[in-house]
């Protein structure tokens, strides 16, 4: 392992650890207006992370809770107890020193079980559309 792959891993390690503060502080001030400091910095260590590691399988992981935690500043309609559910989902992932793709699908619908809607952006299609318009 090169010094350069080291380095990453390590910032990774404390940017994982920084992001479950803020996600306990989240959890503490949960329905509080304090709790919107937290979940700027949450958000902002999350973009980080994905800016220093988006190939990383958690990467992939965090970013499913990003988009559910900042779509329309969902952050806030969420309790204390999806908190503690999302920070015992990270720290088993970080835990494990590799993560396969099946462990990230299921730690997405983990997230998708404790209540977090993690395709928020998604596209509408016009059923109405007769799409066999072709044919006549």
């Amino acid at each position: 392992m090169n010094v350069e792959q080291t380095v990453l891993e390590v910032s990774g390690v404390e940017i994982t650890k920084a992001i479950l503060v803020d996600l306990q502080k989240l959890q503490q001030y949960s329905g509080e207006p304090m709790a919107a400091v937290y979940a700027d910095d949450l958000l902002r260590k999350m973009r980080l992370l994905r800016d220093q590691l988006s190939f990383d399988p958690y990467t992939e992981v965090l970013m499913a809770l990003h988009d559910a935690l900042a779509y329309s500043n969902r952050w806030i309609d969420y309790n204390a107890s999806q908190y503690q559910g999302i920070c015992d989902l990270l720290t088993s992932l970080v835990n494990q020193e590799t993560i396969s793709n099946s462990e990230v699908e299921d730690s997405i619908l983990t997230l998708e079980n404790l209540g977090f809607e993690t395709l928020p952006f998604g596209v509408k299609i016009d059923d109405s559309l007769d799409r066999d318009s072709d044919e006549e």
